[in-house]
């Protein structure tokens, strides 16, 4: 809702597009900080009973921002917000994870749980840009309260009583972070996150104003990269399946090409087109291996941290959204939008060489096993 409407939201608060990144900093900082930290303190408690209450708070916030008469107070409402969307999302892994019985069946279900995140932004970012057109964007907030009502029923119909806990201690739960593997996930969460949010953070603004398509056609481009999205999720699970991330490489590397054609294409709208749909769909592909990666290396080696383990890729996206925001006002400020692209481009080289030596140090865990 945020990203799609980002110049309205930013008009109506008085602020500069540049300025208006704040707004997609301050979600993804909560996001990152309170991720890990209600992961940590809530180990004890039903899934069932704490997803539901996150579910609860969620649609607090999501009213807030739709009623809200100031900045500062629609800030609050995000932050309300992301304190709680990283554990429901890392709760729906876990949950997914310990229901499967095959790693197939593992890798497709939260391939799934990354198709229906993909499913919402196909229906609702050109729905939200579509109603903020037609109406206000603050109706478009309402749209996801009443989709989060309808969701708090499905889930309390859905999601099974008897989940098992395995309570631990904060201490014992942070051994995960020793792991050199998860270090380097984490940098690679981080840095992949950056890769797309170097330039999607502007989404509205390239395809409007710098591609020139109109504001209706604006809708038809969203609905069609987040089409784009939900395939590439399903091909991500099953990457994820066998050898998910050592499968990632060659994808990185024509990720990187892409993005060095970026400023180039920009210069026409079909060019343009074309490439963000490509970057979208190989963006995406990273999702299921990554989580299915860290899940693996918990429950094999840190079981007592299998739920902190799941929040470590929402939380750490959400590190590389807020940093690559910033950067990329910055970007945006020295050179203009079709530069985003240099500013995608640092992160995925980086991405690919945290990645590359990932999948070394992973084969060397295994020989050691």
């Amino acid at each position: 809702m945020v990203v799609g409407n980002l110049s309205l939201i930013a008009h109506i608060y008085h602020q500069t597009l540049s300025q208006s990144a704040s707004i997609v900093s301050v979600f993804a900082w909560t996001y990152a900080i309170a991720t890990p930290l209600l992961a940590l303190s809530t180990n004890r408690f039903n899934k069932r009973s704490l997803f539901l209450t996150l579910l609860a708070v969620f649609l607090a916030g999501t009213l807030l921002s739709a009623f809200t008469p100031s900045l500062p107070i629609f800030l609050f409402s995000r932050v309300m917000t992301a304190s709680v969307a990283g554990l429901m999302e890392s709760l729906m892994s876990v949950i997914a994870y310990q229901l499967a019985t095959t790693d197939q069946q593992r890798s497709m279900l939260v391939a799934w749980i990354y198709t229906g995140l993909s499913i919402a932004s196909v229906v609702g970012n050109p729905l939200g840009t579509f109603i903020a057109n037609l109406w206000r964007w603050q109706d478009a907030f309402i749209m996801v309260a009443i989709i989060t009502v309808l969701a708090t029923v499905v889930a309390t119909n859905l999601i099974p009583k008897d989940l098992v806990n395995e309570p631990a201690s904060f201490k014992e739960q942070l051994v995960l972070f020793s792991d050199r593997r998860i270090q380097l996930a984490i940098v690679f969460a981080i840095c992949s996150a950056g890769m797309i949010f170097g330039y999607y953070t502007y989404i509205r603004s390239l395809i409007h104003q710098t591609l020139g398509f109109s504001l209706t056609a604006l809708s038809l481009v969203l609905l069609l990269l987040g089409v784009l999205d939900v395939l590439a999720n399903q091909l991500s699970g099953r990457l994820a399946a066998k050898n998910g991330m050592k499968r990632l490489r060659p994808f990185y590397v024509l990720d990187l090409v892409l993005l060095a054609l970026f400023q180039f294409s920009m210069q026409n709208a079909w060019t343009g087109l074309l490439l963000l749909c490509a970057l979208v769909f190989f963006f995406a592909l990273f999702g299921s291996p990554i989580q299915i990666f860290v899940l693996d290396v918990a429950s094999h080696d840190y079981p007592q941290a299998t739920t902190l383990a799941s929040t470590l890729n929402a939380i750490f996206y959400n590190v590389g959204v807020a940093v690559s925001s910033f950067t990329a006002a910055q970007t945006l400020k020295v050179a203009g939008l079709p530069a985003l692209g240099w500013n995608s481009l640092a992160y995925c080289a980086v991405a690919l060489l945290v990645l590359v030596t990932l999948v070394r140090t992973t084969d060397r865990e295994a020989m050691k096993g």
